[in-house]
C-alpha cells in the first residue's frame, strides 16, 4: 500500500499509522480500515460506502505471493504494470470481512484494457430495475445485487497495441453484501479504486471521474 497516514484503532489506542493493525508479536497484517483497502484508494465517502456494504469497519485482503513471487495484495503500481497481461496475471483487489473464514471475498475488483464500451443512451433504454445506469466515466452500471461495471477513457499500450479504455468491474458473491446496501455504495467504491488506477496510469484528466457518484439515468 502507499504510505498514506491514517488514524486507526489498534488495541484500544488511536494511532497515526501508514499500515494496518498487526497481531501482537506476529508481524503479520491482521486488519485494515475501509480507507486502507485497495491500496488506500478510498476517500471518506467511499470508505463509508464500503462499511455500509459490509456492515463492518474491519477488513482483510488477499495475502501471500503469486507464482511470480510478487505479492497478491493489490497495489496500483502492480495493477498498472499487469493491465495488459493474461487474466491470471492481473493484480486484483480482493476484500474480505475481517474474521470471515469462509474464504469468500466481500468484493473482487479487477481491471482490463478494452477497445470499446456500451453506449449509455442505448443501455438506459434497455435497462430494467435490476440494472441501473449512471452518467459516470464513459459508461457505468450496477447490475443485480452483486455487480458493478465502470468504463473510463484511458489510453494504454500493450503487446497487442493501444487500447483507448479501461474496464473496471466489481463482483460480490451472493449473501456477502449487507441487506439494504445501495447500488451507489458499490459504484462509489469501484469509482475510487478506478480513479486511483487512472492516476497511476497518468490518465486522470482523460478518465474524468468525479469526486462523487452522480444520480442514475434510470432507477
Amino acid at each position: 500500500m502507499r504510505n498514506r497516514p491514517h488514524w486507526v484503532l489498534c488495541g484500544g489506542l488511536i494511532l497515526l499509522t501508514a499500515t494496518a493493525c498487526t497481531d501482537d508479536g506476529s508481524g503479520k497484517e491482521a486488519t485494515l480500515s475501509a480507507s486502507q483497502v485497495c491500496d488506500s484508494t478510498l476517500t471518506p465517502p467511499s470508505a463509508k460506502a464500503l462499511e455500509h456494504l459490509a456492515s463492518t469497519e474491519r477488513f482483510t485482503e488477499l495475502s501471500g505471493t503469486d507464482q511470480q513471487g510478487e505479492a497478491n495484495e493489490f497495489s496500483l503500481e502492480l495493477a498498472a504494470k499487469r493491465l495488459h497481461g493474461e487474466v491470471k496475471e492481473r493484480n486484483i483487489c480482493m476484500v474480505y470481512k475481517a474474521g470471515n473464514d469462509s474464504g469468500i471475498p466481500l468484493l473482487k475488483i479487477e481491471f482490463e484494457p478494452t477497445e470499446n464500451h456500451p453506449v449509455p443512451e442505448g443501455e438506459v433504454r434497455k435497462a430494467d430495475k435490476d440494472r441501473i445506469v449512471f452518467p459516470l466515466g464513459s459508461y457505468a452500471e450496477v447490475n443485480g445485487d452483486s455487480g458493478a461495471n465502470l468504463y473510463f477513457a484511458c489510453s494504454t499500450r500493450g503487446p497487442e497495441g493501444t487500447s483507448p479504455f479501461v474496464w473496471a468491474r466489481m463482483y460480490s458473491s451472493g449473501g456477502q453484501l449487507a441487506p439494504g446496501s445501495s447500488p451507489e455504495n458499490r459504484l462509489a467504491v469501484l469509482k475510487d479504486v478506478a480513479r486511483g488506477l487512472a492516476e497511476q496510469l497518468g490518465c486522470s484528466d482523460e478518465a474524468a471521474l468525479p469526486d462523487r457518484v452522480p444520480s442514475p439515468k434510470n432507477g
